[in-house]
């Protein structure tokens, strides 16, 4: 379920509006399509997401985004940082995931083929 977000202010640097979530979980996923880390999606716009993550492990500049939600992988670059957040611009479309790989993302060692 997602809620608009406040009015932009003036000063948001932000290009396209973003939509609040709720328990919206998300799996960072390596370039090499290796698991990360989980998070869940606090923001989510057609440009990007913020993401709370549940880890402390160093992040590749760039990686994937699989929404668990949409069943979706999507390429994104971090963009900011601070504490538990991290800000990421996607840089591509989103794509289905197949069945074989969400049941590796869902299974005990998280990898897809």
């Amino acid at each position: 379920m997602t809620v608009p977000s406040p009015t932009r202010p003036a000063d948001e640097q932000r290009i396209h509006d973003r939509r609040r979530t709720r328990l919206r979980p998300v799996k960072l996923i390596s370039r090499g399509k290796r698991f990360l880390v989980d998070g869940s999606a606090i923001d989510l716009s057609e440009g990007g997401v913020r993401i709370r993550w549940f880890g402390e492990k160093a992040l590749p500049a760039t990686l994937l985004v699989f929404d668990e939600a949409d069943d979706t992988l999507r390429p994104a670059s971090i963009v900011w940082r601070v504490r538990d957040e991290i800000g990421l611009r996607f840089t591509g479309s989103a794509e289905a995931i197949g069945k074989t790989d969400k049941a590796r993302l869902g299974g005990r060692y998280y990898a897809l083929g």
